[in-house]
């Protein structure tokens, strides 16, 4: 059994708006790494809050570890079980020492002093920021207080995280610092990753991608997949990993390389092979 299932899902803000998300359908299995890519507008964070449960959607239904999101007696399981990182850390970081700031919501769920303990510090070491418990939140880096974020939804203990945008407002070493954690947090840990985002280099790292755009589900598929429908991205507003439009580009000088190279390390394996031959 999927642990979301998202059924002919459409969502309007307001009775006399347009559609946010329309008649859109998908499912997530469990453990998997699903990154749903779109441009600024498309709707790929109004269907993260769909799925969190902060929005319910104006027809169709959206399902979480088995819960129906439209159910009001369930919103907090739901919750518990898919967490979320929002895109700008500041919005969650709510305590003035880090350590107190991951216990927040354990707290509020009143789990047991030894327990939250226990879950803070586990928590924090999962995403490498076990030395840092003690320190003010406002004096570390983007990428630090994202990762600090991510413990405080982490020792919740949920099956799913969606993450929306949560790179976005992050230098490279931040988005690298987080995209790590996140990425080991799926292999070692088993947890459900949505990644939302408009970075072609963070969706090439998924298990498979959605494509939104205009509030509608253009395309599915693995990675490589997805990349070589070049034309279908760029009427969506996005583009192609840098490595994969170098790939393009030079088979169009005539370089025998293939149209699916996603990754630096797979760029250099390609050339070596091309100058190998020469």
């Amino acid at each position: 059994m999927s642990i979301i299932a998202v059924s002919d899902v459409s969502y309007k803000y307001r009775e006399d708006a347009g559609e946010a998300v329309k008649n859109v359908s998908f499912e997530v299995e469990e453990g998997e790494f699903l990154a749903i890519l779109g441009a600024n507008g498309s709707g790929k964070s109004t269907l993260a809050k769909l799925i969190n449960a902060l929005f319910v959607p104006t027809s169709g239904s959206v399902t979480v570890c088995g819960i129906d999101t439209r159910d009001e007696s369930r919103v907090w399981d739901v919750r518990a079980a898919c967490g979320m990182v929002f895109q700008n850390p500041d919005n969650q970081l709510v305590a003035t020492i880090v350590e107190e700031d991951v216990a927040f919501g354990l707290e509020n769920l009143g789990v047991a002093p030894d327990e939250i303990r226990r879950r803070v510090t586990e928590a924090l070491d999962a995403v490498g920021m076990g030395e840092f418990g003690k320190s003010a939140p406002h004096m570390l880096s983007g990428g630090q207080k994202q990762r600090v974020a991510i413990a405080g939804v982490l020792a919740m203990k949920p099956r799913v995280i969606v993450f929306d945008e949560s790179t976005a407002m992050l230098d490279p070493v931040g988005r690298a610092e987080v995209m790590n954690v996140v990425r080991r947090l799926n292999r070692e840990a088993g947890i459900t990753v949505l990644w939302i985002t408009h970075f072609m280099d963070e969706a090439a790292q998924a298990d498979r991608i959605l494509v939104i755009d205009g509030g509608s589900l253009k395309a599915c598929g693995a990675p490589r997949d997805i990349f070589r429908q070049t034309a279908l991205l760029r009427e969506a507003g996005l583009d192609v990993p840098e490595m994969t439009a170098l790939a393009q580009a030079l088979r169009a000088g005539g370089l025998c390389l293939p149209d699916d190279i996603l990754t630096v390390d797979e760029m250099v394996v390609e050339l070596c092979r091309l100058k190998s031959k020469t």
